[in-house]
């Protein structure tokens, strides 16, 4: 049976990393971008942007990748955003808690003004 492919495209700015979602963030290939985030954190990036905007599907196991990263960005002070949601994946994210330690913007401009 054919799945998504899952890829995550890496923008790394001086105010924030870009993290493009592309593809279905719903099995263990979603633990590539707690690599990503915590290779970019060693390199003193501490501001992170996830666009969901090619996100295909997004279940409570990629739910729960995106909150194990939270805590190393919460210790190094960072800050983190989420853009281009649909209605469904910005109530299952806020559902799940992560308005306490996230923002939810439209797009990455406004995230990176914010910044």
């Amino acid at each position: 049976m054919p799945s998504d492919s899952f890829k995550i495209g890496v923008n790394e700015m001086q105010q924030a990393t870009i993290l493009k979602v592309d593809g279905a963030f719903v099995d263990f290939q979603a633990k590539d971008i707690v690599n990503i985030v915590n290779d970019l954190l060693a390199r003193d990036y501490k501001n992170f942007i996830i666009n969901l905007h090619g996100c295909t599907d997004l279940n409570n196991y990629g739910v729960s990748i995106l909150i194990s990263m939270i805590g190393s960005i919460k210790q190094k002070n960072g800050k983190l955003f989420f853009t281009h949601l649909t209605n469904d994946q910005e109530k299952k994210l806020k559902m799940m808690g992560l308005a306490a330690y996230a923002e939810f913007v439209s797009d990455d401009k406004s995230a990176l003004g914010t910044i």
